[in-house]
């Protein structure tokens, strides 16, 4: 069995890993949909659905959290394809309209490679719902006599179904310029037949039912590969048809396509042989099902037309439709925070200072020492140190669905992953850790509480220049000396074997220091370094010391320029 290379799934923005005997990869993430829609016009009535996940065999959803400012807030499901979804609806007046669905999924990579070639017997009454044209996809007309020439003189379901995914696959192709997923216009894209994933899918679900295929397409979102990641806009459609005495077959010719063009990639290429065989049978770990069926008519009743798909959040401000293709207008922004082998997920500092602007349910705790608490804290935090966890448990939310977030000392203090983990252990399911810190929240600008002993001078380990000079002579690889000024001034002269990280971002790339190496910080004058210095004893650095370039200078010691 072929599998799919690793740098086009990177190329598709995933990252799965398969192993040498072929099970089944998975991917997990905290998902976090928040909508603000208080910029829409007050005096109107403001309705909400959203797509609501649920469990099924190859997925997990756990840890769902429903928040927000609603007069009213269900789950329902549409009565045709008991679709769910969750309604949300706000009086004219509302000075406020804010939203925040939540969930962690864990998902499965799908591979069905076993198929069989005899047909089993099967009642097509059965499938009669995969089998009706919808108002974007006839089976009659050109879809039908298409349909019946790429599938004359196959005589099984297995064989019609392989033989329109290879037509889909040589003869449609993805086009960029398309707006969102695309409507799916099968008759329109026979003609031109250029979209994204629910045009490609569209048609080959409706060449499908034409030929007699149980077919249907499935609407949902990527998981990102990174920590972090925007999905505002990662919305994706894939499909499946029925093989009889089998099951559902997973197919996504859309994604061939995608990945085709990413990697400039022909039809004979090897390559593409490579996705055509993994997407035919073969569905990557990286996507959540959120919706199925076509024409659906929404539960409560939307007031316009039954949606065409329901992949996108739907809106209406008074009756009127929101434009669900455009994340800014309609207000909402969906986040991924990337599961790590410890259970917990990873937020940055635009993700946390995000979830505490738009008034997220979050309780956000500092896992530092009661001291370092008092000094500075994030505005909001509480103090749950991580040595005396048990004794502040009690601070933790009853709800154990509820956003957790740790934080400590910056990438590389362990006391934020500790708590976090202890948390997990007690049972919270929605843990994240923001791993930058305090020294990197600080140094954006982000709102803190300031103690008392904030600004409290610290006295420096200076070193003179010949000190400095020796040491550099003498200790080799044990030290590392680093120039605090900007790139400008860093080039055009500085201390051989230095390098350079500006104050300004000096917490944020603080990672590249080794902590049982001697750092050494320097500056023309001295008050950026001091800076420096105090942000590495804020990390946990013990070896520090300060040195003035002006002092080396003038000493007439050795300057280089790049």
């Amino acid at each position: 069995m072929k599998r799919i290379t690793m740098s086009l799934l990177s190329a598709l923005g995933l990252g799965l890993l398969f192993s040498a005997n072929c099970l089944a990869a998975s991917a997990a993430g905290i998902v976090s949909m928040n909508f603000d829609l208080t910029e829409q016009v007050r005096d109107k009535k403001v309705e909400l659905w959203v797509p609501y996940p649920i469990s099924s065999e190859v997925q997990d959803i756990t840890a769902v959290r429903v928040v927000g400012d609603f007069a009213e807030s269900a789950v329902y499901a549409d009565k045709k394809y008991q679709t769910p979804m969750l309604y949300a609806q706000w009086p004219a007046g509302a000075e406020s309209r804010k939203l925040t669905l939540s969930f962690k999924a864990a998902r499965q990579e799908v591979v069905k490679r076993d198929l069989p070639e005899v047909e089993a017997a099967w009642n097509r009454g059965d499938f009669a719902m995969w089998l009706t044209a919808t108002s974007l996809g006839p089976l009659d007309g050109p879809v039908g006599e298409l349909a019946a020439k790429i599938t004359e003189g196959k005589a099984t379901t297995l064989a019609k179904a392989r033989a329109i995914y290879d037509w889909v696959c040589d003869n449609m192709y993805r086009d960029p310029k398309t707006v969102g997923c695309g409507p799916g216009d099968v008759c329109s894209l026979l003609q031109t037949p250029g979209g994204k994933c629910t045009d490609i899918h569209s048609v080959f679900v409706a060449l499908c039912r034409a030929a007699g295929v149980p077919a249907r397409e499935i609407f949902g979102i990527r998981l990102g590969k990174n920590d972090i990641q925007d999905i505002s806009q990662w919305q994706h459609c894939w499909a499946e048809f029925y093989l009889p005495g089998y099951g559902w077959v997973p197919v996504d010719p859309a994604d061939v396509r995608k990945l085709m063009l990413k990697k400039n990639l022909k039809l004979e290429d090897g390559e593409a042989a490579e996705l055509r065989a993994y997407f035919w049978g073969g569905w990557d770990a990286y996507r959540v099902e959120l919706a199925r069926g076509r024409d659906l008519v929404l539960n409560p009743a939307q007031h316009g037309a039954p949606l065409n798909t329901f992949g996108y959040p739907y809106g209406e401000v008074g009756g009127d439709p929101l434009d669900f293709y455009d994340p800014k207008s309609f207000g909402y922004k969906f986040t991924t925070y990337k599961i790590t082998e410890d259970g917990f997920g990873l937020i940055d500092t635009a993700g946390l200072k995000s979830l505490l602007d738009h008034g997220t349910e979050v309780a956000v705790f500092d896992a530092r020492s009661p001291e370092e608490y008092q000094e500075v804290h994030v505005r909001g935090a509480e103090s749950l140190p991580d040595k005396e966890f048990t004794e502040y448990a009690h601070l933790l939310p009853e709800d154990k669905s509820q956003q957790v977030v740790f934080y400590c000392n910056g990438v590389k203090c362990g006391k934020s992953k500790k708590a976090a983990k202890k948390a997990i252990a007690m049972g919270y399911q929605n843990v994240l850790v923001y791993a930058e810190g305090m020294p990197v929240w600080e140094e954006k600008g982000m709102p803190i509480y300031a103690g008392p002993n904030y600004e409290e001078r610290i006295e420096t380990s200076k070193l003179s220049p010949a000190d400095l000079d020796q040491l550099l002579k003498s200790s080799g690889d044990t030290i590392q000396l680093v120039d605090v000024r900007d790139q400008e001034e860093f080039a055009a002269g500085h201390i051989p074997g230095s390098i350079n990280i500006p104050v300004a971002s000096f917490a944020s790339q603080s990672g590249v220091l080794d902590k049982k190496k001697q750092i050494i910080v320097y500056c023309n004058s001295g008050g950026r370094s001091y800076n420096a210095y105090r942000k590495l004893m804020k990390l946990g650095y013990e070896k520090i010391n300060q040195a003035i370039f002006a002092d080396w200078k003038e000493a007439g010691l050795p300057v280089v320029k790049d």
